[in-house]
């Protein structure tokens, strides 16, 4: 639909939106506050305010100050989210992502690969300033816009992430923005449908001037402008966009409170309570008058001696015995008789209780272990990542991969349709269709999650079919960002025999002749052999190219056997010549 400039003005003056909007920008600064470091409180003044609120209807007035005082930013949740979406970043790793775009021309196709890797910065743009606006600006809306001066031959649509708290108004149905107002330049707002760009100034009261200054048609047929994120928070308010950390913000304010108190508990280690009887003073300087009560100074008329700055004057004498340096210090009523004795320690230091220190220690543990799996999935706890058993293995791959597979939808949608709209805006009927695909293979683990998985599964027994795939997985992901290498090292993983063996085990087994000795010496002497081989021949990916893997692997093979033999042949004709 059309806007008019009346309805423009309407929705101008009051935003039917007005309240969603609102909602938008508070969740996005809940999440803000857990995932962006903040150095200064100005940013997040609002989260902070709500999150100190309720931790304060949860402590006594004299507890809150001293959680206050040790609240500093940026807040400890941070590190965590950090590392959630260090994690979920592998979502831009897929082993077999493809993306292919249809035009009537292959001319188009190469204009177009031009064109959004120079112009559009694809597909880099994607995994930086998308990436960005995913973890704390999930509700921004993708605006594929127009020059306001067209400099070529053909359109040059480009595209950028509006902010929430920019969006005056919109409308949104069946899953789609079928109109937006937003803020734009000073004193300018955009007006976008499905058949026009607008673009109105604003008067002193910020209200709509007159008719609009710019006005350019589009023949999308639809809004070029759509949410970046699918997810929904509700079925009730289908624009409110869910965030991978939607669900745990509860968890995460309950973390960093958890977090905070443990330092609090932690200050009673190094700063320890010490008490002590009350300090038997007759200290009175008979010039004065003064004389020592409980440690304070009072004087001939039994008042207390006071300092100019308000604070009560200290006996000289009973001073110098209190504590020295930091910790508090507590005062006990002495033994008064000998019929009541005080069988106390004279000084004595309180210690803070060992298990509300390890309850506090488990229970940030527990939070922060329970937040990451929910969020990354099972097998990704931040403190243990090794896994048991195949079986385990498996299990814990299928659960990330599933939590994977549901954000990349999101993201692909989001690709697919700002490259078909900027497509149609400047190919027009020339362009076809766009097919994105992120892949539906990711690299879930680390180098290190990997070996320990290998480690595990040999310690297990496992078979030599199942330790290839873990050591296919390896190579794939150390050398995911060199083809060349990955190829050369899946080529030289078929050669080498006996891989899953250390030499020292093959050794034992050479005794008991369990063993083909002459790939035992292949083993032995394998980067060696490699070298002569690539000398006398070629690099051992190109050797063979034009012939069946399994039978270039045979012959290379055989060129190894043949070496030791030649190797075996020299040493018997040195022997007999000794």
């Amino acid at each position: 639909m059309a806007l008019a400039s009346n309805l423009v003005k309407q929705r101008v003056e009051g935003p039917e939106k007005k309240q969603t909007i609102a909602k938008a920008v508070n969740h996005e600064e809940r999440l803000k506050f857990h995932a962006e470091s903040y150095l200064y409180p100005s940013g997040i003044s609002k989260p902070l305010t709500q999150f100190l609120d309720w931790v304060r209807e949860l402590l006594p007035k004299d507890k809150f100050s001293i959680f206050v005082s040790l609240f500093k930013l940026p807040v400890l949740t941070v590190d965590l989210t950090e590392t959630i979406f260090n994690e979920l970043e592998r979502v831009f790793d897929g082993r077999n992502a493809a993306v292919n775009y249809q035009f009537e021309s292959p001319d188009l196709l190469d204009d177009w690969e031009e064109y959004r890797t120079e112009k559009l910065k694809e597909p880099s743009v994607w995994r930086e300033k998308a990436w960005d606006q995913i973890k704390s600006g999930i509700n921004s809306v993708i605006v594929i816009d127009l020059p306001r001066e067209q400099l070529d031959m053909r359109p040059e649509p480009y595209f950028y992430f509006l902010d929430i708290r920019n969006v005056i108004d919109y409308s949104f149905r069946n899953d789609r923005i079928e109109w937006i107002i937003f803020k734009c330049r000073e004193g300018e707002i955009t007006v976008i449908d499905d058949e026009h760009y607008q673009v109105f100034t604003l008067d002193g009261n910020g209200q709509v001037a007159g008719e609009a200054i710019l006005e350019e048609a589009h023949e999308l047929g639809y809004c070029p402008a759509q949410f970046l994120w699918s997810d929904s928070l509700t079925k009730e308010e289908p624009d409110l966009k869910k965030s991978p950390l939607s669900a745990q913000l509860s968890n995460l304010d309950w973390l960093l409170f958890y977090s905070i108190s443990k330092r609090h508990l932690d200050l009673y280690a190094p700063y320890p309570i010490y008490s002590a009887y009350e300090a038997d003073c007759d200290f009175q300087n008979n010039e004065t008058g003064d004389y020592c009560d409980g440690g304070y100074l009072r004087g001939d008329d039994d008042n207390y001696k006071v300092l100019r700055d308000g604070g009560v004057m200290q006996c000289p004498v009973c001073a110098e015995k209190r504590l020295a340096g930091v910790g508090a210090f507590i005062e006990v009523p002495a033994p008064q008789s000998k019929e009541d004795p005080d069988l106390r320690n004279p000084v004595s230091i309180t210690q803070i209780d060992k298990a509300s220190l390890e309850y506090n220690v488990e229970e940030v543990t527990r939070l922060g272990d329970h937040i990451f799996n929910s969020v990354v999935g099972v097998g990704g706890d931040v403190t243990a990542k090794k896994a048991v058993n195949e079986k385990q293995v498996i299990a814990n791959y299928e659960s990330r991969s599933t939590i994977i597979n549901a954000l990349k939808q999101n993201i692909e949608k989001a690709r697919r349709f700002t490259a078909e709209t900027i497509c149609r805006l400047r190919y027009g009927n020339e362009f076809n269709s766009a097919s994105i695909n992120l892949g539906t293979e990711f690299y879930i683990y680390t180098i290190d999650d990997l070996y320990e998985q290998y480690k595990a599964a040999k310690a297990n027994g496992s078979s030599e079919a199942e330790l290839d795939q873990i050591n296919s997985q390896i190579l794939e992901t150390e050398y995911r960002n060199n083809p060349n290498l990955m190829q050369r090292m899946l080529v030289l993983k078929h050669l080498e025999p006996y891989r899953h063996y250390t030499l020292e085990e093959l050794m034992k087994m050479g005794e008991k002749n369990w063993i083909d000795p002459l790939l035992l010496q292949i083993k032995i002497n394998f980067n060696r052999f490699v070298d002569k081989f690539e000398r006398e021949n070629m690099n051992v990916v190109e050797f063979g190219s034009q012939i069946e893997f399994n039978k270039k692997i045979e012959n290379i093979t055989n060129t190894f056997i043949d070496y030791v033999k030649q190797e075996q042949k020299q040493r018997g004709q040195l022997d007999q010549g000794e």
